[in-house]
């Protein structure tokens, strides 16, 4: 018994040059075929018949085809890639615009206490996009302040307030905008001359010190300023007083030539 004809024997590999070769032959025995139907059909036949009857077979390449199929896909790729582009665009702006409603919404409760009841029509409002969410936010101070306790640097300012709602917030503020809001706020007090308390603002030279009524009051003087020394009857008429004076100087400061144009005065 021969290895071929055993019932399990392993069938011999195909030879690489072989399975390479089959499609190149399948193409020229198809050529050979139609030649030959051709040539039975007809002996007279020429060259340029024969070579029509394989184009009419498909066996010649036609490369006006093959350019016009090549244009035709490059020409469909380009129409789906803008097609996916537009919608990506179409995608992104309805994105920003639930994005913008979901803000909105957020702005519309914020500061609220969690069982505030919304009416519907702020919330269409809100998500019209068109109107405005509300006035601003009215918040009223707690009366704390918590300052940097100075553990890390560049700490920040707390001051918690509650919004008119019932929310709880808090102002936020690094040391220089606290100086500047103490400084704005200062300026807005009324000032420390209108003090009806006697002796509130009296000279150091005049007030007796050791009087039992002026017990807590406050001395001071501000360097540069005229008048020396004066007694305040409270802190808020002495900020008022230092506010005062601080102003007073800056204005002077600004109103005063620079050296360059007092020498040219000389001259």
């Amino acid at each position: 018994m021969t290895a071929s004809s055993h019932p399990h024997a392993v069938p011999a590999p195909i030879p690489l040059h072989s399975m390479q070769a089959q499609p190149e032959l399948a193409s020229v025995q198809a050529a050979a075929a139609v030649i030959k139907a051709e040539m039975r059909a007809d002996e007279s036949r020429t060259a340029e018949d024969l070579a029509q009857a394989e184009q009419n077979a498909g066996l010649l390449f036609d490369a006006a085809h093959v350019e016009a199929v090549r244009t035709a896909a490059y020409a469909q790729a380009q129409a789906e890639n803008a097609a996916e582009l537009t919608q990506a665009q179409a995608d992104r702006e309805a994105y920003e615009w639930f994005h913008a409603r979901q803000r909105a919404v957020a702005q519309l409760c914020e500061g609220r206490h969690p069982q505030h009841m919304l009416a519907v029509a702020e919330v269409l409002a809100a998500l019209d996009g068109q109107q405005p969410t509300g006035a601003p936010m009215a918040l009223t101070w707690d009366r704390l302040v918590w300052g940097p306790s100075g553990d890390t640097p560049n700490e920040n300012t707390l001051v918690p307030c509650t919004t008119a709602r019932g929310g709880a917030a808090a102002l936020v503020l690094d040391d220089e905008q606290r100086l500047q809001l103490g400084g704005l706020l200062l300026a807005t007090l009324h000032s420390a001359e209108r003090c009806t308390t006697p002796g509130c603002g009296m000279s150091a030279d005049d007030l007796d010190a050791s009087d039992p009524s002026v017990a807590g009051w406050i001395c001071l003087e501000v360097a540069g300023a005229e008048g020396g020394a004066r007694w305040w009857c409270t802190p808020l008429c002495a900020n008022a007083a230092l506010a005062a004076a601080r102003a007073e100087l800056t204005d002077s400061a600004a109103d005063a030539p620079d050296d360059d144009q007092a020498a040219g005065g000389e001259l």
